[in-house]
């Protein structure tokens, strides 16, 4: 295998140009996407539930704010203004506090009462005292907060979407609002649409300008640089082309593949780097280089791809996708890694890089903590035991919307004003409890938009607050203990499904924990010692985050469950490093003392280098819109720091005492 890197390296290069290119012309045909109609057929509910589940994603809620009360000519100005509405061929109905009914079961016999009437001053007059008892959902009791439940025809394409969401704005706009809301489904996936691609072109960019600094404080080269970027760019061009190519689009959860990237590349580059052997003859260099380096950047590389491939076994497609793009684009990157390496070796590039004194100030600055070992370790294991004991999980819609994005602050008026945007469907056969469950709706604070009667059937079409899915599934299972019958709707399948999946990715992190300490073990001659060095040092800074961050009352839920096992994956390359070059170190009769010396003068400085690169780099991930994009990052710097930490401290103790 060295041999054919070396030799053809120009081949090699060759292909990896023609692939760039291709994936440059590729960009253009590139998509995002989002299947939110795969988390509802996870669910194994009845198929006609799911069928009508599937029609909220049609739902736009708007929502019309006003300075003072509305008067009766403001409500019969709205009013005369709505038949533009029923116009609209994309808009299949619409429902507001001037369509609203009181529906009233006597005698089984359904009475139909309009709530407001607006055809006379008086009736109007008379209907507001009606209103008060009902307590309508689509006008607050100050009458300063309109809201208008518009349902929509299957649109589909991006265009007719966007068309509507258009119109609705021009159309409210006339009614001279101080603030128009609007929230629904099309409209989230409109916004994470075109804010995806933003995101990742403004972070990618500032990553790499961030990246190309600090490497050129280390290295000193602008060739070794450019060589880093390169791959980087390479890897991330042809992991979206792949996915485009294969599944016809990018979705959410792979806008952090470019960080993994960042990642797992600068890693393997900063080690290869580091390696010190000297010859003249350039492929008895590269071949001593890789001989020496190469085992533990195939097994970083290696335990990485586990990580990922531990999503494929989850059962969501979106996840699925993301493990098997990531984990290809992993020996992708490898593979241009190593041939860009060859050609520095060839070129004579090696002999240009420069050695900063700084790094050997933290290795001092480390080696000074060890008088304080006992009460850091301490620390540590208080920390992961808090960190064991709380875990907990819980899911809500907006996980991974940021708090101070424009689109949460959208939902959190519906939320905070009119009720919630989660859509829950209650379909009973029993007219004569309609009164009762519709009290019992009320007294759980969900709040009803549409009551029809469907195949003898009435349905009842709701909204609640995203209270999460363990307060959500308490109020299904009280409410179904008290009237016969079945619970659909977007968010109630959301509620009944990802928890199941938050956990089978949880269980997948335990699943590639051991498979990795299984996988590290065959590759040192099935010593079973393997196994508690590889794994004590990374599983450790995880528990050890998880600590940290229950004292912000952190949860798991689907939106960063995965995050666990993408950074366990990547915080154990170091120790891997180090665990290889202290192995060959004894294989090669070096008493314990000079193998542990070793690793303190060679490997340590490329863990180093690669935890400040990768802190430095992800920085502008922390301020991201996307949720998952910014835990990602906050969770892989404390990670990393406490590794290094661990690593750097207390690593060399577990193989004194386990590989002798």
């Amino acid at each position: 295998m060295i041999r054919f890197f070396w030799k053809y390296r120009y081949q090699n290069l060759f292909i990896i140009l023609l692939t760039f290119i291709l994936s440059v012309f590729s960009l253009k045909n590139l998509k995002v996407f989002f299947e939110s109609e795969r988390i509802i057929e996870l669910s194994n509910v009845e198929q006609d539930v799911i069928e009508k589940s599937l029609d909220d994603k049609n739902l736009i809620l708007v929502g019309l704010e006003f300075i003072d009360s509305l008067s009766y000519e403001n409500l019969v100005l709205i009013k005369s203004q709505l038949k533009l509405l029923d116009s609209n061929k994309s808009i299949q109905t619409h429902q507001s506090i001037f369509n609203e009914k009181e529906i009233i079961y006597s005698s089984f016999i359904p009475i139909t009462i309009s709530l407001l009437d607006i055809s006379s001053k008086k009736k109007y007059l008379e209907s507001i005292e009606k209103l008060k008892k009902f307590n309508s959902n689509f006008i607050t009791d100050d009458f300063k907060n309109l809201l208008f439940v518009i349902k929509c025809r299957n649109l589909n394409t991006e265009n007719e979407k966007e068309d509507l969401l258009k119109f609705l704005k021009s159309h409210f706009a006339q009614f001279n609002a101080k603030n128009i809301y609007s929230t629904g489904q099309i409209k989230s996936e409109i916004y994470m649409q075109e804010n995806v691609v933003n995101e990742m072109i403004y972070f990618t960019i500032s990553s790499f300008i961030l990246c190309s600094l600090i490497l050129w404080f280390y290295v000193g080269n602008i060739y070794l640089v450019s060589i880093n970027i390169i791959s980087i760019v390479l890897s991330i061009l042809f992991s979206f082309n792949l996915s485009n190519y294969l599944f016809g689009g990018i979705e959410l959860v792979m806008i952090i593949i470019p960080a993994v990237i960042f990642i797992i590349t600068i890693s393997d580059y900063m080690h290869l780097l580091n390696s010190k052997q000297k010859f003249r003859n350039k492929f008895r260099l590269f071949r001593s280089q890789m001989q020496y380096i190469g085992k533990p950047v195939f097994l970083t590389s290696a335990t990485t791809a586990i990580g990922f491939l531990s999503f494929t076994f989850v059962g969501f497609d979106p996840l699925m996708r993301f493990g098997l793009i990531t984990t290809i684009s992993i020996f992708i990157s490898l593979f241009i890694i190593v041939t860009l390496y060859s050609l520095c070796v060839d070129l004579d590039y090696l002999n240009r890089k420069k050695e900063v004194s700084s790094v050997n100030k933290i290795i001092v600055f480390f080696s000074s903590l060890k008088k304080y070992q006992f009460p850091i370790i301490l620390v540590f294991i208080i920390l992961s035991f808090m960190g064991l004991f709380n875990i907990s999980i819980n899911n809500f819609l907006t996980d991974e919307i940021n708090k101070k994005s424009p689109l949460y602050k959208e939902i959190s008026y519906f939320d905070n004003i009119f009720g919630g945007i989660k859509p829950i469907t209650f379909n009973t056969s029993k007219n004569n409890s309609l009164n009762q469950l519709k009290d019992e709706l009320s007294v759980n604070n969900l709040n009803i938009d549409f009551i029809y009667k469907e195949n003898e059937r009435v349905v009842v079409k709701t909204r609640m607050q995203d209270k999460g899915t363990i307060k959500s599934n308490m109020i299904y299972d009280n409410i179904l203990k008290k009237f016969d019958l079945k619970i659909g709707g977007v968010g109630f399948l959301f509620d009944k499904i990802s928890n199941h999946l938050t956990r089978e990715v949880l269980l997948g992190l335990v699943f590639a924990i051991i498979v990795i300490g299984i996988f590290f073990v065959v590759f040192n001659n099935f010593n079973l010692n393997y196994f508690i060095v590889s794994l004590i040092p990374n599983v450790i800074p995880l528990l050890t985050c998880l600590g940290l961050l229950s004292f912000s009352n952190f949860y798991f839920s689907l939106s960063n469950a995965f995050i666990f096992a993408i950074v366990f994956g990547l915080i154990v390359d170091d120790s891997i490093h180090i665990i290889s070059a202290y192995s060959n170190c004894r294989k090669r009769n070096l008493s314990i003392e000079k193998s542990i010396n070793f690793c303190k003068e060679n490997t340590y400085q490329a863990v180093i280098k690669t935890t400040i690169v990768i802190i430095v780099s992800l920085l502008p991930l922390l301020f991201s819109e996307f949720k998952s994009i910014s835990q990602l990052a906050y969770i892989t710097i404390i990670s990393a720091i406490v590794a290094i930490v661990f690593d750097l401290i207390y690593l060399p103790k577990l193989l004194k005492r386990y590989i002798k």
